[in-house]
C-alpha cells in the first residue's frame, strides 16, 4: 500500500461490494488505493457551506442559490461560501475555454443520440451500492424517476452546450448547485441515526464521483457511440475529454481523480469495471422504476392522445430500452439488475448503417457545417426538455419545473 492511503484493501472491500478488490489492487496499485481513500472523502468545501448554514452563521438556502446563479451577489457573501464561489470562479491553469467549446460541439454533433445515453449512465450507477444507498435513505427511491431523469438530462445539456460551462454562465451555475444538494444530502444522512460511514463510506464520496463522472458520464455513453457507428477523431476523443475534466472540477471531484487524457479516462474505466461487484436488491427496483417511468412518448400531439399512444407504445419500449442495455453491461451484473437480452438488442446493429450514412452526409458538408449540426441537436434536445436556449443566457435558465434540477443526485 503506498504511503498515502489510509483504507485497508479489505475495508475498501467491504464498503463497495467488490469481490475481487485486491486482485484489482495487485494490477493497479496507485490507482485503486487512491480510490480507497476517497470512499471516505466527500466534498470539503461545499460541506463547509452547508455547515456554515445549518450552524446559523450563514446565508440561507435562497440566498445561496442565488449566489450560485449570479456570482456578483456573492460579494458580501460569509466565508465558506465566499471561499467555495472564489474558488469554482477561479479555472485551474490547465482548463482552456477553446478546448473545452470544441469538445462541446464534438459532443453535440449527435447530441440526440447521446443524450440517449443518460439511461445507461444511471443503470452503470445502479450496479453500485454506494450509489443506491444514499437514495434508499433519503427516501428518494422509486419515486420520481422522470423528475429525476428530466433533472440530470436538463443538467449534462447544460454543461455539456458549447460555451455554458464557463464561470458564470448556466452550465456552470448548476453543477455548482448540484454540488451543494449532494453536500445538503451528505450532512443530512450525517445527522440522522442511520448512515454509517465506516459500513457504507461518506456518501456520495469522491470516489463514486470520479467514477460517475469519468466512467458513466464521459467514456460509457462514447462507447455506446461507437457501437452505433459514430468515429470520433483523437483531437475531438481529447477535447470531450477535457470538457468532462472541467465538469468534475466544477462538480467538485479532486483534481488528481479527473483524467488528463481520454487514455487516462479509458484507464479508469477500465478499473471500475474490472471490479466484480454483486449489485445490491435495490438496484434491481431502480432499474424496474428506470424502464417503467424513466421515458415518455411524446410526438407533440394534443395531450390525450400522445398518453395513448405513450401506454400503446410502452410495453415495447420498456423491452428495447431493457434488452439494448444488456449490450454495454456486463452479463452478470445486467441478470442481477432484472435486465435480459432479447433479438431487440440487434436494433443497434441495424441502425449502425443509417448512423453512418448520416455520419458520411455530415462529413461531406452535405448538413451543413459542423457547429451548425451540433446546434440542431442541441435545439432538438432542449426543446424535448423544456430549455429555451434562445433566452438562457439573458434569463440565467432557473429550471423549466422549478427545482427539479435540485432533485439530482
Amino acid at each position: 500500500m503506498n504511503a498515502m492511503s489510509t483504507v485497508t484493501p479489505q475495508r475498501a472491500a467491504s464498503i463497495t461490494g467488490a469481490r475481487n478488490w485486491t486482485e484489482v489492487r495487485s494490477a493497479h496499485p496507485e490507482q485503486v488505493d487512491a480510490m480507497a481513500d476517497g470512499l471516505m472523502v466527500g466534498d470539503p468545501a461545499a460541506d463547509a457551506v452547508i455547515a456554515e448554514m445549518f450552524a446559523g452563521e450563514g446565508w440561507a438556502w435562497p440566498q445561496i442559490i442565488a449566489a450560485v446563479d449570479d456570482p456578483t451577489l456573492g460579494a458580501d457573501a460569509p466565508p465558506a461560501l465566499q471561499r467555495f464561489l472564489d474558488q469554482a470562479a477561479h479555472t485551474p491553469p490547465w482548463f482552456d475555454p477553446a478546448v473545452a467549446r470544441a469538445g462541446a460541439e464534438a459532443w453535440w454533433r449527435f447530441g440526440s443520440l447521446q443524450s440517449s445515453t443518460l439511461y445507461q449512465s444511471l443503470i452503470y450507477g445502479y450496479q453500485a451500492r454506494g450509489f443506491t444507498r444514499p437514495l434508499v435513505e433519503t427516501g428518494r427511491f422509486t419515486e420520481g424517476t422522470w423528475d429525476r431523469v428530466v433533472a440530470t438530462g436538463r443538467w449534462v445539456t447544460l454543461a455539456t452546450a458549447p460555451g455554458m460551462m464557463e464561470p458564470g454562465n448556466p452550465g456552470w451555475s448548476q453543477t455548482l448547485r448540484i454540488r451543494l444538494v449532494h453536500a445538503i444530502i451528505r450532512h443530512h444522512l450525517h445527522a440522522g441515526e442511520t448512515w454509517d460511514d465506516d459500513q457504507w463510506g461518506v456518501p456520495i464520496n469522491q470516489t463514486y464521483s470520479q467514477l460517475t463522472i469519468t466512467a458513466g458520464f464521459l467514456v460509457l455513453p462514447l462507447r455506446v457511440a461507437k457501437d452505433f457507428g459514430i468515429q470520433y477523431s483523437q483531437a475531438e476523443l481529447e477535447a470531450i475529454t477535457h470538457l468532462w475534466r472541467w465538469i468534475g472540477w466544477v462538480m467538485g471531484v479532486d483534481e488528481h481523480r479527473l483524467p488528463k487524457s481520454f487514455a487516462d479516462a479509458r484507464r479508469t474505466d477500465h478499473i471500475g469495471r474490472e471490479f466484480h461487484l454483486t449489485p445490491p436488491e435495490e438496484s434491481k427496483l431502480l432499474v424496474q422504476a428506470l424502464l417503467d417511468d424513466g421515458y415518455r412518448t411524446d410526438l407533440r400531439l394534443p395531450k390525450p392522445l400522445n398518453n395513448a399512444v405513450h401506454r400503446l407504445s410502452r410495453p415495447f419500449l420498456r423491452s428495447l430500452f431493457a434488452s439494448v442495455s444488456t449490450r454495454w453491461v456486463d452479463d452478470e451484473v445486467a441478470a442481477a439488475m432484472g435486465l435480459r437480452s432479447t433479438p431487440l438488442h440487434h436494433l443497434v446493429t441495424l441502425a449502425r448503417p443509417v448512423v453512418r450514412s448520416r455520419e458520411m452526409a455530415r462529413g461531406a458538408g452535405l448538413l451543413g457545417s459542423e457547429r451548425k449540426v451540433a446546434h440542431r441537436e442541441l435545439q432538438l434536445v432542449t426543446m424535448q426538455l423544456g430549455i429555451d436556449l434562445e433566452h438562457i443566457m439573458s434569463t440565467r435558465y432557473d429550471a423549466a419545473d422549478k427545482g427539479h434540477l435540485e432533485t439530482v443526485a
